[in-house]
């Protein structure tokens, strides 16, 4: 169970290191996929309609030997954006908490989520 209501009014925020590139939070439930692709606005998809370029981040995420930085009752929204030492996950993506994760994605990807 996850503490901070504010988790529930997460956005996509631009990469520190990329700035075509936006750091953008995931919550994973089983095979439900919920993607903060704006402000109040998140989109939910399952194994079969993620876009190809969340799948193949989240993949990699996941085969990461990169550890989560909380467990979801102590995640707060810094924690969920706070980049990892790791470099090679910084393009990526990386774990957050068991079920937290942020995808870094084009703008181009972005924005067909967000149906623009």
């Amino acid at each position: 169970m996850v503490t901070d209501p504010m988790l529930t009014e997460l956005s996509p925020i631009v990469s520190q290191y990329n700035m075509g590139m936006f750091r953008v939070p995931l919550h994973r439930i089983n095979n439900s996929y919920r993607i903060f692709v704006a402000d109040k606005f998140t989109r939910v998809y399952d194994e079969d309609t993620l876009p190809d370029e969340v799948k193949t981040k989240m993949a990699m995420i996941l085969a990461s030997d990169y550890q989560a930085v909380s467990n979801d009752v102590d995640l707060s929204m810094l924690s969920i954006y706070q980049t990892p030492d790791n470099e090679a996950m910084r393009e990526i993506g990386w774990r957050a908490s068991e079920t937290y994760f942020v995808v870094i994605l084009t703008a181009e990807t972005l924005m067909h989520m967000r149906g623009e």
